[in-house]
């Protein structure tokens, strides 16, 4: 008798345990999860963690009843360390309050959290079935930038021994984890969002945000940290060059964000001559759809370094379901995010990406047409109601082998 046969109508029982659910809107996913009449959701997160250099708590009751679901959570040591950090209590209790089926763990296979869980898995709920996401496109061949490799291959390994199927956020993932051996199902699982909190862009709505933030005419904007492998010297270099070629053109680069690079920034800014530049503080979360509005470009031109590259690109899809022309670099995953719907460069190419934003800035046609087909793909492919759908399918996969499974 098949584990669905056994279950009949009830709902399968699915414990999340994931160390971003801490940051509202990241739990949009769960949210989308939880209104599918299949699944009965909980979902266990640090009660602190650190999240861009900001420090995010929980604080409260141990668990909460959330939009359809059931929030648990529980103290960790490292917060802020996605791979280091490990709970010091809260799992074993979620995992007897939830007796999951499912324990999908939306954490790195080489993660300390994805060890523990996996191992008090074996003690309260060894029938269920546990699978682990995953937006690591650096480490083949089990070699870890900046880590200690040894240890995290090792339980790495061990995690593929005990799950029955993987997510991945984009192909490059999952072809890194197939070029590790991973064997079992992979689905390609891509960061999501709600199209609801991005209202249809009109031009009323693109001044009222550029008022917001001061600027008068056009924006190219930047929103994230200030890292050497985003690319934001890149990327003043290109805005000084197009605003010589374009003087009449009245626009204006805002940068947002912060990280160790800020100061080589300013300096940079100063020393190329760039007046039409500002930098502004990094805003919340819930924010973003707000100050992305008022960009009519969003620019990531992100570079590979030694030991990190673009994962996946969340800032691009954001600033797509905004309406914004998105004009990325093809460092890591940002070429499968954005594909035909905004401008490509090559990572490092200061002409090109000049270029790109020159045409952008003086062809209002172009950018109208980039910002549609951006939206239209975030439609299509980037929607929390459609992965939600799609994880649907898996677990039942998982639980039932005659139920139809999602493409690999």
């Amino acid at each position: 008798m098949t584990r669905a046969r056994e279950r009949g109508d009830a709902p399968m029982r699915v414990l999340a345990v994931d160390h971003t659910a801490g940051v509202a809107p990241f739990r949009r996913k769960f949210e989308a999860l939880a209104a599918r009449p299949e699944i009965e959701l909980t979902v266990l997160a640090p009660d602190r963690w650190v999240e861009n250099y900001r420090p995010v708590r929980l604080t409260g009751p141990r668990e909460r009843a959330l939009e359809g679901y059931r929030l648990r959570t529980g103290a960790v040591v490292w917060p802020g360390y996605e791979n280091r950090g490990f709970f010091v209590n809260g799992l074993l209790g979620a995992m007897r309050r939830a007796r999951p089926e499912i324990l999908h763990l939306w954490e790195e296979p080489f993660s300390f959290i994805a060890l523990q869980a996996l191992a008090a898995r074996r003690l309260v709920a060894p029938r269920s079935r546990a699978l682990f996401f995953t937006s690591d496109n650096l480490s083949r061949g089990f070699r870890y930038p900046y880590r200690p490799s040894a240890l995290y291959g090792a339980i790495e390994r061990w995690t593929y021994g005990q799950c029955a199927a993987a997510g991945a956020v984009t192909e490059q993932v999952r072809d890194v984890l197939r070029s590790k051996g991973y064997a079992g199902p992979i689905d390609v699982l891509p960061h999501g969002l709600d199209l609801e909190d991005y209202p249809e862009p009109t031009e009323a709505r693109r001044h009222a945000a550029r008022a917001a933030i001061g600027a008068r005419g056009m924006v190219i904007g930047y929103a994230g940290r200030l890292l050497a492998m985003k690319g934001v010297d890149l990327l003043l270099r290109a805005a000084a060059m197009a605003f010589a070629a374009e003087p009449e053109v009245e626009a204006e680069l805002v940068i947002v964000g912060e990280g160790p690079e800020e100061p080589r920034l300013r300096e940079l800014a100063a020393a190329s001559g760039l007046t039409r530049v500002r930098f502004l503080p990094p805003v919340a979360h819930d924010s973003m759809p707000g100050l992305l509005a008022a960009f009519d470009i969003t620019v990531m031109p992100s570079r590979t370094t030694p030991g990190a590259t673009e994962q996946f690109g969340r800032v691009a899809l954001e600033a797509m379901a905004a309406g914004s022309a998105v004009v990325v670099s093809d460092s890591g995953g940002l070429p499968t995010v954005v594909d035909d719907a905004g401008r490509i460069v090559p990572e490092g190419n200061v002409p090109a990406l000049s270029a790109a934003l020159r045409d952008l800035l003086r062809s209002p046609e172009a950018r109208t047409d980039v910002a549609r087909r951006g939206r239209e793909r975030v439609r299509a492919r980037f929607t929390w109601d459609r992965i939600a759908a799609a994880l649907v399918a898996r677990y039942a996969a998982l639980l039932d082998p005659g139920a139809p499974e999602m493409s690999r």
